[in-house]
């Protein structure tokens, strides 16, 4: 069966489509379209961005804070991995399925505040934080959101000695 990638509007195998986005687009960073060009869709790819979690950046100094950047992703979890999940955690042992669906969000919302960073002319971010919450969803049959938010303060950095 094929599945629509929400990234490059491509009909890719099921198993290549995973919370919307391809392997290929999940591969590049490319979680984000610039605007249509004649009908083009043109994927951006993931800016050099600096990100620590620490209030600075070992071997330079911090020129100015420019602003604090934050970013949230939302990814549905799906009830028959879920439900796989709930089994596999009352035997005991990994979930690979909750693992999979945890780091996939953690490096989407990275990749989208590096974004956030270049926008604001950032060359760095620090102090990022992330924090990750479930959400359910009513008359979703027992399905829910799992919610990641990544923020930190987007600084310019001086020139490298």
């Amino acid at each position: 069966m094929q599945t629509l990638c929400n990234e490059c509007s491509k009909y890719k195998p099921e198993a290549e489509v995973k919370f919307g986005v391809c392997d290929d687009c999940y591969k590049f960073g490319a979680t984000r379209i610039a605007p249509p060009d004649h009908g083009q869709r043109v994927v951006e790819p993931v800016p050099n961005i600096i990100l620590t979690t620490s209030i600075d950046v070992p071997g330079r100094q911090i020129e100015s804070v420019i602003s604090i950047v934050a970013v949230e992703v939302a990814l549905t979890l799906h009830v028959f991995k879920d439900i796989a999940s709930a089994f596999r955690d009352m035997f005991g042992g990994r979930s690979k399925t909750s693992q999979a669906a945890l780091k996939e969000a953690r490096l989407a919302a990275l990749d989208q505040l590096k974004r956030e960073a270049k926008e604001v002319g950032a060359d760095a971010v620090i102090a990022v934080d992330l924090d990750y919450n479930e959400l359910s969803t009513i008359g979703s049959g027992g399905g829910g959101i799992l919610l990641v938010v990544a923020n930190g303060t987007a600084v310019k950095l001086a020139p490298a000695l």
